[in-house]
């Protein structure tokens, strides 16, 4: 192992993740600068507000990207670090050197992606409502750059047909897509923890088979957003009010979840670790 080429590379890493997580947290607080509520008039006139908030929905998705490489630059390096250990990250890490673990994983983040999105209401499709008779153009894009916590705004809506459209709230959007990326991971791990169990022959402990599967489960209680938005009832002409006044519970069920998603894969790695070493003995 080239202690200089991981330590390099993880370093690497770190900047690239701490300056997109950087730039997503000061534009939050820049933009929530101009739209705090205020007895006072905003800073800004509404056209240049409403192209600042396009910017700041720019640099989130430029963010994003850049934590997602940076994450990704990371785990490379703990994967080289890790090589030839007995530790638990040599056991979550030596799973993905097989490309298709990788593959899984994505098509599982984007499939429960989807899923979530739906249930969030990330993603909304009303066949009772039509967009049209509302008076609403379709397709059409809805900025709402005013007022609320920072990562609640901007809000945009995308009226992508007469009875589907996209809410996008920035702090739901980035923490669905960990979640999802959580559970994308999981679920790989799980596999794999599988099919080295069924090799061997070997059975998993209860403690195991709970941490095995935690990781496909654990994001339902971010349903909950949609239940207080049925409970409530979201009509389309409101649908940005009531949408400002879930999102800080949605938000709470989203990040709930997020602790139990980074510890199920250790819970995992303690079982294929002692399958392992079953396998050695």
């Amino acid at each position: 192992m080239d202690e200089k080429r991981w330590q390099g590379l993880r370093e690497s890493g770190s900047r690239i993740f701490f300056v997109g997580l950087f730039s997503l947290i000061i534009a939050f607080l820049i933009f929530s600068r101009f739209t705090v509520p205020s007895q006072e008039p905003l800073a800004v006139e509404a056209q240049q507000l409403r192209n600042l908030a396009y910017a700041v929905l720019a640099i989130t998705a430029a963010s994003m990207a850049s934590m997602t490489y940076g994450a990704y630059t990371i785990f490379r390096a703990e994967q080289m670090r890790a090589a030839g250990n007995n530790n638990l990250i040599s056991f979550i890490t030596g799973a993905f050197a097989n490309r298709s673990y990788w593959k899984i994983m994505a098509i599982a983040a984007i499939g429960y992606g989807i899923f979530f999105s739906f249930l969030s209401q990330i993603l909304v499709y009303r066949a009772d409502v039509s967009f049209t008779e509302e008076g609403l153009e379709v397709p059409s894009i809805d900025m709402i750059p005013c007022c609320g916590a920072p990562g609640y705004m901007p809000m945009l809506t995308v009226y992508v047909t007469d009875h589907f459209l996209i809410l996008l709230i920035p702090v739901n959007v980035i923490l669905a897509s960990v979640v999802s990326t959580l559970v994308g991971f999981n679920l790989a791990l799980n596999i794999f923890a599988y099919r080295l169990k069924k090799s061997l022959q070997a059975k998993m402990s209860i403690t195991a088979g709970i941490g095995a599967t935690s990781g496909l489960f654990v994001g339902c209680p971010t349903c909950a957003g949609s239940l207080f938005s049925a409970l409530i009832g979201v009509g389309v002409a409101g649908a940005g009010t009531s949408a400002s006044v879930l999102a800080p519970f949605q938000t709470l069920f989203i990040a709930a979840s997020i602790p139990a998603l980074v510890a199920a894969p250790f819970l995992l790695a303690r079982s294929i670790r002692s399958i392992s070493n079953c396998k050695l003995t």
